[in-house]
């Protein structure tokens, strides 16, 4: 009797820790579709109202923010625990121009739960790519 309750206790605690990992390989995954769109967001609405859109990674945030230039906050992001930005990015703030193009290029680089995520944005007008 003791030997079955240790049976099944021990597959119980196993299948309880690989549903944690897939339900967090599944946040992040959730977070960068969702980051992908409100990079489009911001594009579109850049290109729209004919004004400078930007989102932007802040250091002390877990999260980050679209907003209007600097000054006007549209809406703001938080992060998942297992997901940071880190330090080898070369930017943290995706910002558009008032015709709907990319201000600078570069490549953010994500640590997360299952390895290193990239989000390169390219010259021009701003196409984006997501690594899995």
């Amino acid at each position: 009797m003791l030997l079955v309750l240790a049976v099944v206790g021990i597959s119980v605690s196993l299948a309880i820790s690989s549903i944690v990992k897939i339900e967090a390989k599944r946040e992040e995954d959730r977070f960068f579709t969702l980051l992908e769109q409100d990079i489009h967001y911001a594009q579109s609405q850049s290109y729209a109202l004919k004004t400078s859109v930007m989102l932007v990674f802040w250091d002390n945030k877990p999260g980050y923010e679209v907003m209007y230039s600097l000054s006007r906050p549209i809406y703001a992001r938080p992060m998942p625990k297992s997901i940071g930005l880190t330090k080898a990015s070369n930017i943290s703030v995706v910002h558009f121009t008032p015709s709907g193009s990319i201000f600078q290029p570069g490549t953010m680089r994500f640590s997360t739960s299952s390895g290193e995520r990239t989000v390169t944005i390219h010259l021009g007008k701003g196409r984006v790519v997501v690594s899995k």
